[in-house]
């Protein structure tokens, strides 16, 4: 019997790349835990564009065909829609005086080989600016909102949820964090400059470079290992973030930013799963994939799904308590200890100064 989850990979790889061979071993009754495997990861619109290629013979039957296509048109719609929420958003921004560069997101579908077949998210839009102003600027269009260390809730844009950064991301080690909230703000300007095109004129953004994505999203990809889990999308994202190219200079500075950032191996574990998942070749990785924390990051996806929210070991998060969340925070500090030990140790830490921060802006 051939390996649902395998399965799972080969189809992938033949939806993301026109040189992987044809998925072999998918029978009828594959297909419904295929779509959902895809759903959990948030990948329904990426492996659509596979299953179009497949022989007819080989392709699902109506009843998963059928509302797999419903959601790839959903997702096409989300896209559009999340086009022209963030080209509005910006320019509402700027009116008011203010710089802002899409993270993530909208920015990443520029990298795909169609920028419509990625499931959108929230808009997070990285203000430039301090947090006390920023937070301030929120809240006088609503005063409930909630900020976080990195950033602060903000009014849904034309449906579409929206996040404001002050911080792109953070680490939870003060000393890594530091470093990299200072390598931030030394960048910060030429990302705010970077103004790009989005799909069928839907308007134009600023989005992060090459190089400042590299970091960032490799930054954002570690905090949610360490903090609830992340999904295949992201690590997907950052396959096709890799393959828009670097040179060897490039490779050499990374290497010595994840060092410098505390994100080394973190950064080898994701190279693991983008060589084992999406098939990278070894030329695109751009440290060297790190077996053993790669086989556990993993394990922690397919178990935990899209940004941990299929996670069996949490159950629901909204009826979960505070205590209990803690709790269940220091359950999975000390789960990967062994892994990534300084940033595990300081979470804890990190938790009660940004409790104290939260006092402080309010």
């Amino acid at each position: 019997m051939v390996n649902k989850t395998e399965l799972f990979f080969s189809l992938i790889r033949f939806s993301i790349s026109a040189d992987a061979p044809l998925p072999e071993g998918i029978g009828k009754d594959d297909w419904l835990d295929l779509y959902e495997l895809a759903k959990r990861h948030a990948l329904l619109g990426v492996l659509y564009r596979g299953i179009e290629r497949l022989p007819h013979e080989v392709q699902p039957a109506r009843d998963v065909a059928v509302p797999w296509f419903m959601a790839s048109e959903r997702i096409v719609g989300m896209n559009r829609k999340a086009n022209v929420n963030a080209a509005r958003q910006t320019e509402r921004f700027a009116k008011d005086g203010m710089r802002c560069c899409v993270l993530k997101g909208q920015g990443n579908c520029t990298y795909y080989p169609d920028a419509f077949m990625r499931t959108p998210g929230d808009i997070d839009a990285w203000i430039e600016g301090d947090d006390r102003g920023i937070i301030g600027y929120i809240r006088r269009i609503m005063p409930t909102a909630v900020a976080y260390y990195h950033h602060i809730d903000a009014p849904a844009f034309g449906g579409t949820p929206v996040e404001v950064h002050y911080r792109p991301s953070f680490q939870f080690n003060f000393i890594h964090n530091r470093r990299l909230q200072k390598w931030f703000r030394e960048c910060a300007p030429e990302q705010f400059g970077n103004i790009v095109e989005l799909a069928d004129g839907a308007g134009r953004i600023a989005m992060p470079t090459l190089r400042f994505n590299r970091v960032f999203q490799m930054s954002h990809i570690a905090n949610h290992v360490l903090h609830e889990g992340i999904g295949l999308r992201q690590l997907l994202d950052y396959y096709f973030l890799l393959k828009q190219g670097f040179t060897d200079e490039d490779r050499s500075e990374y290497r010595g930013l994840m060092r410098r950032f505390g994100m080394y191996k973190m950064s080898g574990a994701v190279m693991y799963v983008l060589r084992e998942v999406f098939g990278m070749p070894d030329e695109w990785l751009i440290v060297e994939p790190h077996e053993r924390c790669g086989r556990m990051l993993l394990e922690e996806i397919m178990k935990a799904g899209n940004f941990g929210h299929y996670d069996e070991r949490i159950g629901e998060r909204d009826r979960q308590s505070k205590l209990r969340m803690n709790i269940l925070r220091l359950k999975r500090d000390v789960r990967m200890m062994s892994y990534f030990p300084s940033e595990c140790l300081s979470e804890p830490f990190f938790r009660l100064y940004h409790f104290f921060w939260r006092r402080r802006v309010g």
